[in-house]
């Protein structure tokens, strides 16, 4: 087994480089989600590997969700949380906007510009537990006020938004993708 360590010591490999992309287009991006879904919804997947691979989509849709906001980190943020350990939320459960893209109900590009929200960490746990539950599709941030969450909240362009009444067209309205997703059907 040594001798087959050392001759590759000696030898020059070259044929198979893969160099990182660290900007991939939106639509690659969607191309690899809906890859891993269809090869987790597939008959000939062993369980085992839909296992993985519901773990490797789980991951590369937060991770692509964290990318798309790049340079600012998220879409929106609480205002004046001062300078302290920061949390990335999801408005929308991430658990929620899996299982719907699963299910078809909304397509990997929505899945992948869901609202994404910093506040401070001590905040988080006002908007957990039985808060998640109360997360709706129409009005993302509805639930921080239902659960006594006080900070005004700002989006992207600097505007403080209403939680009550900023809906998710708004969100993708702001992002100017609406155009892309209106004809969606679910």
């Amino acid at each position: 087994m040594l001798k087959r360590y050392q001759q590759l010591d000696n030898k020059v490999s070259g044929r198979l480089q893969f160099k990182s992309a660290n900007d991939t287009s939106v639509e690659t991006d969607c191309e690899i989600l809906d890859r891993f879904k269809n090869q987790l919804l597939s008959e000939n997947v062993s369980r085992e590997a839909k296992g993985r691979y519901f773990y490797f989509l789980q991951r590369f849709l937060r991770d692509t969700q964290k990318d798309r906001c790049k340079p600012n980190g998220s879409h929106y943020a609480a205002v004046d949380i001062g300078d302290v350990k920061k949390h990335l939320e999801h408005p929308i459960p991430q658990n929620k906007i899996l299982a719907e893209y699963m299910e078809g109900n909304i397509s990997a590009l929505e899945a992948i510009h869901m609202p994404l929200c910093v506040i401070a960490d001590s905040d988080k746990h006002t908007l957990q537990g039985e808060w998640e539950q109360n997360a709706t599709w129409t009005h993302p941030f509805k639930r921080y006020r239902l659960a006594g969450f006080t900070k005004q909240i700002k989006n992207l362009r600097g505007e403080v938004i209403d939680p009550n009444t900023w809906t998710i067209e708004d969100h993708f309205r702001m992002l100017g993708i609406d155009n892309l997703i209106k004809d969606y059907k679910i």
